[in-house]
């Protein structure tokens, strides 16, 4: 006959019920969220973070959890995708341990490129660049990267519905509106509007997404990946150009 265990009450003390860590697709994030059975006493929490190699890479310590759930982020500078890192969660009454539990994570392999070398090969590679929401205002920062690349050698193709032509070039109201091949999408429109284009590449056959500085959509950035293209986020193609391939203009 099985025994009875009571569950545990408000004067009993504090228990790790569950413990789960999730990374976030960027890689660099983990998201550990920690269930607590029932308390009468507030407790303090720490999460520490370590990789492999038994380093502490991130910790996090939570005065007075007055919550049952909780949720919390751990950064990671330098992942290592791939690895695996190990998350620990204390559970104390100032110098006492009240409960101990560890759980193992996986950093994934990052969907967006983040070496020089494959950065340097899209743009020695790529000939016909479609920049999304390509302003005809020579002060917008489209237009400024738009027209530094048409003068270095790249096809422009404007993809702006509320424009008929810009750098001498006819604007197509989408992406699949553009009659001929597509290597790279710039994508300049906020990051709510990036999906529906990433899904548009994706079907136009182009081979590369390529968001600008400040435009972050790691879930895009994930389908697209997934999809077979590659996906360059949070940076400027001109700053880029000039960086790697240090043109003289």
């Amino acid at each position: 006959m099985a025994s009875f265990r009571p569950e545990p009450g408000p004067t009993d003390p504090p228990r790790i019920q569950a413990l789960q860590a999730t990374p976030m697709v960027d890689g660099r994030r983990v998201v550990v969220e920690v269930m607590l059975s029932p308390f009468r006493q507030p407790p303090d929490l720490e999460l520490v973070l370590y990789n492999e190699r038994g380093e502490e890479v991130h910790s996090l310590a939570v005065m007075e959890v007055m919550t049952f759930q909780v949720t919390y982020v751990l950064h990671l500078r330098r992942p290592d995708p791939g690895a695996r890192y190990r998350v620990e969660a204390r559970l104390l009454n100032g110098e006492t341990v009240l409960d101990r539990q560890e759980v193992e994570v996986r950093i994934p392999s990052p969907v967006t490129v983040e070496d020089d070398a494959a950065l340097r090969r899209i743009l020695e590679e790529a000939r016909t660049i479609a920049v999304v929401g390509l302003s005809p205002d020579p002060e917008r920062p489209s237009h400024q990267v738009a027209a530094y690349l048409q003068r270095h050698g790249y096809r422009i193709i404007p993809v702006n519905p509320t424009i008929s032509e810009v750098l001498g070039e006819r604007s197509y109201p989408d992406l699949l509106s553009v009659p001929e091949p597509v290597d790279v999408v710039d994508i300049f429109r906020p990051a709510r509007y990036v999906p529906e284009i990433v899904e548009q590449a994706i079907a136009k056959g182009a081979r590369v997404i390529w968001m600008p500085l400040g435009v972050v959509h790691f879930e895009a950035a994930q389908r697209a990946h997934a999809a077979g293209l590659q996906v360059v986020m949070d940076r400027c193609m001109k700053i880029e150009h000039r960086r790697l391939l240090r043109p003289e203009d």
